[in-house]
């Protein structure tokens, strides 16, 4: 058996394509690296380029809340009427203002009470879906408020019976009474026809002062909620109708 032999020069020469061969496929393969990283980021400035630089529609869209019609099964002695308006004056931020009246007429044996006032809220809304275009109109809101809530109110007649103290009948001439307070929400709203829409709000309100007539504390205050809580928490039904302008 013949036993091959390579002479020294061939040998070096073996080496010197090895390395040329190595250093081939690692160019192509750091080239193809480096080009899937560049394609990579041109998909990534072109998928960012297809979302449109948004530009707010103009738009006001009015609401009503519905809820307080509701809610005049349960305390038909208040009436509180309630409207609402907002627009989109930033990508996702809604500026937001809601204003109404209310009416108290409690009639009953032992005393009559009376109130009537305004109220109104300015803050925002912001969207914490993300919009994929403009057009989409299904949002999830968090926003916050600052409202003021004023009335005048009166109990032309009361008649407090006590067994220690003997009865007693009376008269509180009519006050003014007002109240401040800032207020955090969460909601939905949703579009289910054209310009059409119905959400709803989880709303809690912190008191942040108020002037008011040592005799007599409020029944209910307007946008507020029952006058002995401090820190409500209530649900509002709203419709909307969205007005281009």
């Amino acid at each position: 058996m013949s036993i091959l032999r390579f002479s020294p020069g061939f040998l070096k020469m073996t080496k010197i394509l090895m390395i040329l061969k190595i250093l081939i496929v690692s160019g192509f393969s750091v080239s193809a690296q480096t080009s899937n990283q560049q394609n990579n980021r041109e998909e990534a400035e072109v998928a960012r380029d297809t979302i449109p630089s948004f530009k707010p529609d103009r738009f006001i869209r009015l609401g009503f809340d519905v809820s307080a019609l509701a809610r005049q099964i349960v305390e038909p002695e208040v009436q509180q009427f309630e409207f609402s308006l907002d627009s989109e004056v930033a990508f996702n931020w809604f500026a937001v203002a809601d204003g109404g009246f209310m009416r108290v007429n409690g009639d009953r044996e032992d005393f009559r009470y009376s109130a009537s006032g305004f109220f109104g809220r300015l803050g925002f809304d912001y969207n914490l879906l993300k919009r994929i275009h403009p057009a989409q109109n299904d949002l999830v809101l968090v926003g916050m408020r600052y409202g003021f809530s004023a009335l005048s109110h009166e109990a032309p007649f009361y008649d407090i019976t006590n067994p220690y103290w003997g009865d007693y009948t009376g008269q509180l001439e009519k006050g003014n009474y007002s109240l401040h307070w800032i207020e955090f929400s969460g909601g939905v709203k949703t579009e289910v026809f054209s310009n059409v829409f119905l959400g709803w709000y989880l709303k809690t309100r912190i008191r942040l002062t108020e002037t008011k007539e040592p005799e007599l504390n409020p029944y209910y205050i307007g946008g507020y909620g029952r006058g002995v809580r401090t820190a409500p928490i209530m649900v509002h039904f709203s419709i909307m109708y969205r007005f281009g302008l």
